[in-house]
């Protein structure tokens, strides 16, 4: 069994890292208007990340927001796309401060135009032409807009995510990696991870991992009734008539999982 390296402290340096880029882009995207947020790494089955409302308390009394991103896909994924999950989340951040956050879940249209107009577009398929509102969306960067130019502008301070979760699907290969001397910034937006990082190897997950059940939470748009049960229900509300809409675990705004459009399309 090998032994962890003790001359780094990788707890403070991921989060430092994660806190660096929520400051970053709120600086460039929100004109320094978000509060402070704890940002978390959290395993949540069937999305890249969340956004919370004042989930956390301190022994002050003192309220914070969280946002959550989900290590299980950095692997497999390009860095904006990462990016894109965290942004995503601090637009709904900015909407509970500063706008009007629809049901639990929904993606409304006051949202998808702060999306949109910093250059990340809203799209239930992840590509152009997907509907901008719903329960579950995902999105895509605007090629040439603001979001994409300080993309650009981070990875060239020298940002980069130093640790990646090795733990992957078994039907996952890890790509091969590149000789960084020979990228530009850009260029490492567009590659996953596991090119970037060096001899990275995978630790496939088990059956038992892959295939774990949990329960997911149904909700009645009609009297707001709350039910939880296992995947692929169909229930109805007996007093509204109507049928539960299945939700994400942990009543928090969550971003659906589909491949956003790469920069090099």
């Amino acid at each position: 069994m090998s032994t962890p390296n003790t001359s780094f402290f990788s707890t403070l340096e991921i989060y430092e890292q994660l806190e660096a880029a929520y400051q970053y882009f709120n600086e460039h995207l929100f004109s320094n208007k978000l509060p402070p947020c704890l940002i978390t790494v959290q395993r949540e089955k069937n999305s890249y990340g969340y956004f919370s409302p004042l989930r956390w308390s301190n022994t002050k009394g003192e309220k914070t927001h969280e946002i959550a991103l989900n290590p299980a896909y950095f692997a497999g994924r390009q860095l904006i796309e990462v990016f894109q999950t965290l942004v995503h989340e601090q637009c709904h951040l900015w909407q509970h401060e500063f706008g009007t956050p629809s049901r639990v879940g929904y993606h409304n249209k006051e949202w998808a135009d702060l999306m949109a107009s910093i250059g990340l577009m809203p799209s239930a398929t992840g590509k152009p032409g997907g509907s901008k509102v719903g329960q579950k969306m995902a999105d895509y960067p605007v090629i040439g807009g603001d979001f994409e130019k300080v993309c650009i502008q981070l990875i060239k301070t020298g940002f980069m995510l130093s640790w990646i979760d090795r733990r992957v699907a078994k039907a996952y290969t890890a790509s091969k990696n590149k000789k960084c001397s020979e990228l530009l910034p850009q260029d490492y937006l567009t590659l996953k991870f596991d090119e970037i990082a060096k001899d990275f190897d995978a630790q496939h997950m088990t059956a038992r991992q892959r295939n774990i059940k949990l329960k997911i939470k149904y909700h009645c748009k009609g009297c707001g009734a709350n039910v939880w049960g296992k995947k692929s229900l169909v229930i109805r509300c007996e007093k509204c008539q109507i049928i539960f809409t299945p939700l994400l675990p942990n009543q928090a705004e969550t971003r659906n999982i589909v491949p956003p459009k790469s920069l090099a399309a």
